[in-house]
């Protein structure tokens, strides 16, 4: 039988004793953490028995009772993969340290985002979760980058430029990763091309 311990920070340091258990009462002698100490045996004239005493196990110290009061609780949420592709293919992504364009293979299966180093990979070397991204177009950005075709997925914890091979294929990966910025971007353009052929 094996028994696995969850610790948190604070309670890895604090001295802990193990709870007795249904199986093997005798865990309740031992004492682990990072901080033991040996406690030396007490003298007893009649036998000892595996099972404490409760009136002495009864007593916690404060600190003691304080350093358990810690109760791990699982966040547990279900995101349904959609089993429809939306989107495979090759786009550049942008290396943060060297700032060199590299190339990776993306499944877009929705709200996931899996990417490969080639289309024969089957590790999965990263995954973007859509629900918790933001998908960011800018005409402006890509003037500045002097870099066409590109957009930009925002997580929590970092920004990656990426980029399409050409202008309807930008538009093609946007519909996948982001299908309402998709049709705004679509719908702005159309606009201002329907602008320009009045004049």
């Amino acid at each position: 039988m094996s028994v696995t311990l969850l610790k948190d920070s604070a309670s890895v340091c604090a001295e802990s004793t193990l709870t007795p258990s249904s199986t093997c009462p005798s865990l309740v002698e031992g004492r682990y953490g990072h901080n033991t100490e040996l406690r030396p045996p007490t003298p007893r004239s009649r036998a000892v028995s595996p099972i404490p005493d409760t009136e002495t196990e009864g007593k916690k110290s404060p600190q003691e009772s304080k350093s358990r009061s810690h109760t791990f609780v699982p966040d547990i949420q279900e995101i349904r993969v959609s089993p429809i592709v939306s989107k495979k293919g090759y786009l550049q992504f942008l290396e943060p340290h060297s700032n060199d364009w590299v190339k990776r293979y993306v499944v877009v299966r929705r709200p996931y985002v899996y990417i490969y180093n080639t289309e024969r990979d089957t590790v999965e070397r990263a995954i973007l979760n859509l629900s918790s991204a933001q998908v960011e177009y800018s005409e402006d950005q890509q003037a500045m980058l002097k870099t066409p075709y590109t957009f930009a997925v925002c997580t929590e914890h970092r920004g990656i430029l990426l980029q399409a091979s050409n202008d309807k294929e930008m538009h093609d990966w946007l519909y996948a990763f982001n299908p309402l910025l998709a049709g705004s971007i679509r719908s702005k353009l159309s606009r201002r091309r329907a602008g320009q052929m009045r004049f």
